[in-house]
């Protein structure tokens, strides 16, 4: 992983990138990108495209902050530069690429810069058209649906979903050493280094995947070598190994009409890295820790609307304090009110089981509002304004309120 130095100064910053989008909106301009990153030989079969998607955002965040954004200053900028290839070869084989250039895969997660290589894959296609397909390598998660939208471009807010970056006082690395200590975790504030969500956003894990559609029916069966709640510096197998069983995930999709798309998504797998073994009971290892994670999604698309629809139920098995439960989800709408103008609501909530043996839930009880506004300046440019607000019951540890403005480029 290569470290570099970042612009530092919002204001600079944002207004580098509103002057580029403002001088780049010339349609020619992106034609001609378009003809410099794109490779085609017949007579090789290769098809190579090579495409690149720019954000920048600027957070205003309560301290301390909602979700993933890893920051005690009140103003943040998180500027990221993707690049995708990919490469066809012949009818059945695709490799697919995805470098970043960030301050973090969450923002302020490398203050001072980082580049990665967050996403590759060699993919084939098995069987006929795309009933049976296999894939190996880094890439997202089959749970859920959230994970098809993360990225910038697609999601019509600025943030994840709860489920998706909402820190839970269950660690991988910091073994409870009994039930009062595990239970006192809800009253501190989100160690976000050491704690984990239900799902780390998409959750670019190592592995294999089977997949595939069969006429209504769309499947997905993966192996990789991490948890779906898994830190990022977990999730390069090739770098950093398989050192614990596999987590198997799996997701089972019905379309009944082009309008409809539901779902059911299961998981299971050790959640523990193997730097946890020291700290364990005696007689434990890692693997016997595990999360066990269900899932149903649903979406609808018709006219100006879009709606989507998460419910997870996940359980923790957390050493000396036994198994934990959290039910969360959301749900989601998007309305267009012009061809490039579109208003989007989230709403999110969570509620937790009791640690087991006390009468005191291992987290409170959570909810959060999330409203965006959005516009598509051009076929390469868009905008995006977002106001969150959420509560913890109780004593709530995290900042309640979260302003975000970015703006997205990609050619």
């Amino acid at each position: 992983m290569m470290r570099l130095k970042l612009p530092s100064t919002p204001a600079l910053g944002m207004a580098l990138v509103l002057s580029m989008a403002c001088s780049l909106t010339a349609q020619s301009f992106f034609e001609t990108v378009d003809g410099w990153t794109r490779f085609d030989s017949a007579e090789m079969g290769i098809h190579a495209d090579v495409s690149f998607m720019a954000d920048a955002t600027v957070f205003a965040a309560e301290q301390p902050a909602q979700g993933l954004l890893s920051t005690d200053d009140r103003v943040f900028f998180a500027p990221r530069l993707m690049t995708f290839l990919d490469v066809q070869l012949g009818q059945r084989i695709t490799l697919h690429g995805q470098m970043r250039v960030d301050r973090g895969f969450d923002p302020g997660a490398a203050r001072g810069g980082q580049v990665r290589l967050d996403e590759y894959y060699l993919q084939a296609r098995l069987w006929r058209q795309d009933e049976l397909n296999v894939r190996l390598g880094k890439f997202a998660t089959a749970f859920g649906a959230w994970s098809k939208r993360s990225l910038s471009w697609d999601n019509p807010l600025i943030t994840a979903p709860m489920a998706y970056e909402d820190m839970l006082p269950v660690s991988d690395v910091l073994v409870p050493g009994g039930l009062a200590g595990f239970a006192a975790r809800r009253d501190m504030p989100d160690n976000k280094a050491e704690w984990l969500p239900i799902l780390w956003g998409p959750s670019y894990a190592t592995g294999v995947s089977l997949f595939g559609r069969v006429d209504m029916l769309e499947y997905a069966f993966e192996m990789k070598n991490a948890s779906i709640s898994s830190n990022p510096r977990s999730w390069d197998g090739v770098q950093d190994g398989f050192h614990t069983n596999p987590t198997f995930t799996g997701r089972v999709g019905l379309r009944p009409a082009p309008e409809w798309s539901l779902g059911t998504s299961f998981s299971h797998g050790p959640y523990l890295r193997d730097s946890a073994a020291a700290f364990l009971p005696a007689g434990t290892s890692v693997n016997d820790f595990t999360q066990t994670t269900w899932g149903l999604d649903a979406g609808y698309a018709h006219g100006k609307w879009q709606i989507w629809g998460e419910l997870i139920a996940a359980r923790f098995d957390v050493p000396r304090a036994g198994d934990v439960d959290v039910l969360s989800g959301f749900l989601e709408a998007k309305y267009k009110l012009t061809p490039g103008l579109w208003a989007a609501f989230r709403w999110n909530q969570a509620v937790f089981s009791d640690v087991p043996g006390l009468t005191t839930e291992w987290d409170r009880d959570a909810w959060r509002a999330d409203l965006a506004v959005g516009y598509r300046v051009t076929e390469h440019v868009q905008v995006k304004l977002q106001y969150s607000v959420g509560d913890k019951r109780g004593n709530d540890a995290e900042g309640d309120h979260l302003g975000a403005m970015q703006v997205i480029m990609r050619f």
